[in-house]
Protein backbone atom coordinates (compact mmCIF):
# COMPACT_ATOMS: atom_id res chain seq x y z
CA UNK A 1 0.00 0.00 0.00
CA UNK A 2 1.39 3.35 -1.05
CA UNK A 3 1.82 6.06 1.60
CA UNK A 4 -0.01 9.36 1.20
CA UNK A 5 2.37 12.12 0.23
CA UNK A 6 1.24 15.11 2.28
CA UNK A 7 4.09 17.25 0.95
CA UNK A 8 2.64 16.76 -2.54
CA UNK A 9 -0.78 17.88 -1.28
CA UNK A 10 0.80 20.98 0.28
CA UNK A 11 2.69 21.74 -2.94
CA UNK A 12 -0.54 21.38 -4.91
CA UNK A 13 -2.43 23.78 -2.66
CA UNK A 14 0.44 26.28 -2.67
CA UNK A 15 0.75 26.20 -6.47
CA UNK A 16 -2.96 26.78 -7.09
CA UNK A 17 -3.27 29.45 -4.39
CA UNK A 18 -0.26 31.29 -5.80
CA UNK A 19 -2.11 31.65 -9.13
CA UNK A 20 -5.55 32.51 -7.68
CA UNK A 21 -4.78 36.23 -7.36
CA UNK A 22 -3.87 36.47 -11.06
CA UNK A 23 -7.10 34.64 -11.95
CA UNK A 24 -9.19 37.03 -9.85
CA UNK A 25 -7.47 40.14 -11.25
CA UNK A 26 -8.07 39.02 -14.85
CA UNK A 27 -11.73 38.22 -14.23
CA UNK A 28 -12.31 41.35 -12.17
CA UNK A 29 -10.76 43.63 -14.80
CA UNK A 30 -12.74 42.03 -17.63
CA UNK A 31 -15.95 42.16 -15.63
CA UNK A 32 -15.56 45.81 -14.72
CA UNK A 33 -14.57 46.70 -18.28
CA UNK A 34 -17.59 44.96 -19.81
CA UNK A 35 -19.99 46.42 -17.24
CA UNK A 36 -18.67 49.92 -17.85
CA UNK A 37 -19.21 49.49 -21.59
CA UNK A 38 -22.80 48.28 -21.21
CA UNK A 39 -24.05 49.91 -18.01
CA UNK A 40 -21.84 52.96 -17.36
CA UNK A 41 -24.15 54.87 -15.01
CA UNK A 42 -26.72 52.50 -13.52
CA UNK A 43 -25.07 50.52 -10.77
CA UNK A 44 -27.07 49.56 -7.70
CA UNK A 45 -27.07 47.26 -4.70
CA UNK A 46 -28.44 44.32 -6.68
CA UNK A 47 -25.60 44.70 -9.19
CA UNK A 48 -23.03 44.66 -6.40
CA UNK A 49 -24.57 41.51 -4.91
CA UNK A 50 -24.50 39.88 -8.36
CA UNK A 51 -20.84 40.80 -8.82
CA UNK A 52 -19.97 39.35 -5.43
CA UNK A 53 -21.85 36.12 -6.27
CA UNK A 54 -20.13 35.94 -9.69
CA UNK A 55 -16.69 36.24 -8.08
CA UNK A 56 -17.60 33.69 -5.42
CA UNK A 57 -18.69 31.16 -8.05
CA UNK A 58 -15.55 31.82 -10.10
CA UNK A 59 -13.44 30.92 -7.08
CA UNK A 60 -15.52 27.81 -6.35
CA UNK A 61 -14.92 26.61 -9.91
CA UNK A 62 -11.23 27.56 -9.63
CA UNK A 63 -10.98 25.35 -6.56
CA UNK A 64 -11.97 22.32 -8.62
CA UNK A 65 -8.40 22.20 -9.92
CA UNK A 66 -7.08 21.93 -6.38
CA UNK A 67 -9.74 19.36 -5.51
CA UNK A 68 -8.94 17.16 -8.52
CA UNK A 69 -5.27 17.05 -7.63
CA UNK A 70 -5.92 16.35 -3.95
CA UNK A 71 -8.34 13.54 -4.82
CA UNK A 72 -5.69 12.11 -7.14
CA UNK A 73 -3.01 12.17 -4.45
CA UNK A 74 -5.12 11.14 -1.47
CA UNK A 75 -7.64 8.64 -2.84
CA UNK A 76 -6.09 7.49 -6.11
CA UNK A 77 -2.53 7.38 -4.74
CA UNK A 78 -1.22 9.62 -7.56
CA UNK A 79 -2.46 7.28 -10.26
CA UNK A 80 -2.86 10.21 -12.69
CA UNK A 81 -0.25 12.92 -13.14
CA UNK A 82 -2.54 15.94 -13.08
CA UNK A 83 0.33 18.17 -11.99
CA UNK A 84 1.77 17.90 -15.51
CA UNK A 85 -1.35 19.57 -16.87
CA UNK A 86 -1.72 22.35 -14.29
CA UNK A 87 -0.82 25.13 -16.68
CA UNK A 88 -3.19 23.77 -19.31
CA UNK A 89 -6.06 23.58 -16.80
CA UNK A 90 -5.46 27.06 -15.43
CA UNK A 91 -5.17 28.62 -18.90
CA UNK A 92 -8.26 26.88 -20.29
CA UNK A 93 -10.27 27.63 -17.15
CA UNK A 94 -9.23 31.29 -17.08
CA UNK A 95 -9.95 31.79 -20.78
CA UNK A 96 -13.34 30.07 -20.56
CA UNK A 97 -14.48 31.99 -17.47
CA UNK A 98 -13.05 35.23 -18.89
CA UNK A 99 -15.10 34.74 -22.06
CA UNK A 100 -18.27 34.22 -20.04
CA UNK A 101 -17.44 37.12 -17.71
CA UNK A 102 -16.81 39.54 -20.56
CA UNK A 103 -19.80 38.61 -22.73
CA UNK A 104 -22.40 38.01 -19.99
CA UNK A 105 -23.42 41.70 -19.77
CA UNK A 106 -23.86 41.76 -23.55
CA UNK A 107 -26.15 38.73 -23.38
CA UNK A 108 -28.15 40.37 -20.60
CA UNK A 109 -28.47 43.52 -22.69
CA UNK A 110 -29.73 41.51 -25.67
CA UNK A 111 -32.18 39.62 -23.46
CA UNK A 112 -33.62 42.73 -21.81
CA UNK A 113 -34.03 44.81 -24.97
CA UNK A 114 -36.98 44.64 -27.31
CA UNK A 115 -35.46 41.88 -29.46
CA UNK A 116 -37.52 38.75 -28.77
CA UNK A 117 -35.58 35.70 -27.62
CA UNK A 118 -37.31 33.51 -30.23
CA UNK A 119 -36.73 36.10 -32.94
CA UNK A 120 -36.95 33.97 -36.14
CA UNK A 121 -40.00 32.10 -34.88
CA UNK A 122 -41.83 35.31 -33.94
CA UNK A 123 -41.32 36.74 -37.44
CA UNK A 124 -42.83 33.59 -38.94
CA UNK A 125 -45.84 33.68 -36.61
CA UNK A 126 -46.44 37.41 -37.18
CA UNK A 127 -46.23 36.89 -40.94
CA UNK A 128 -48.74 34.06 -40.88
CA UNK A 129 -51.21 35.77 -38.52
CA UNK A 130 -51.16 39.34 -39.79
CA UNK A 131 -50.90 38.73 -43.54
Amino acid sequence: MKEIDFSSINQTINWWEKHRLRFNIILGALGIFSLLIIFPSCFGLVDCIGIFFWGFMANVLYSLGILLEIINVYYLKSKFNFFQYRHFFIIIGTVAYSFVTFFYPFFILLYTTCIPFNFPFSILVDTLIYS
